[in-house]
């Protein structure tokens, strides 16, 4: 935020700028110095206690998490259009793995190939709303989470961002196309990106919006 002081004939004149920036990092608290820098595993483990780094896999306490900002006004969103909330993946083999005696089914990536990628892509429709009383510039972050993680999976990670000039009462639409294989996918064991079956969730803001995937 910048503040101006204007002496003129019209008396004093404050402008403000509505701050519209987001986060890009998790602040973590004072505590986590105890981590040693040599330690840069990214996933969280629950018998040692390491809470793993960045929003994606940090599980700890935070002074700030990725994403999080300051504004003179309030934003809403609401769901336009999402071309499907199921999504079939039938292409390929499908491969099977067991984790505390419950089965799950996935895709290999890598046996879709690109077309069949690209065909699966999916459309996102946002509408945006600014409520208060200032024009304001906001970001608009989508994120994807499962609707039940398991141990290694990410606890969330972004999918897509655009920002968007509204003035004071503003309603916009924002689009997003998003990729099954880039965006739904996460690295296994052997590092191979999978597609696993299961619920999920598009979380935009306070939002959650379900998605469906079956092998």
């Amino acid at each position: 935020m910048y503040i101006t002081h204007d002496t003129t004939l019209w008396g004093d004149l404050f402008y403000f700028c509505n701050a519209g920036g987001k986060l890009p990092m998790t602040w973590y608290p004072k505590d986590f110095i105890r981590i040693p820098m040599t330690d840069m595993r990214m996933r969280a483990d629950s018998a040692s206690g390491y809470p793993g780094r960045t929003y994606r896999f940090y599980t700890g306490p935070k002074v700030y998490e990725f994403g999080y900002g300051l504004s003179y006004t309030k934003y809403s969103y609401n769901l336009l259009s999402l071309s499907h909330d199921t999504l079939h993946i039938n292409q390929s083999s499908t491969h099977l793995m067991t984790e505390n005696s419950e089965t799950i089914r996935y895709k290999l990536v890598s046996d879709l190939g690109e077309q069949t990628c690209q065909s699966m892509s999916l459309s996102m429709t946002l509408g945006v709303t600014n409520h208060g009383e200032m024009a304001g510039k906001h970001p608009v972050l989508v994120f994807l989470k499962k609707g039940q993680v398991r141990n290694g999976n990410p606890v969330k990670h972004l999918v897509g961002f655009q920002s968007v000039n509204l003035n004071a009462g503003e309603t916009a639409q924002v689009g997003f196309e998003l990729s099954p294989c880039e965006h739904l996918s996460m690295a296994n064991e052997a590092g191979s990106l999978v597609i696993e079956e299961g619920s999920y969730l598009l979380v935009v803001g306070d939002q959650e919006y379900p998605l469906k995937v079956t092998v």
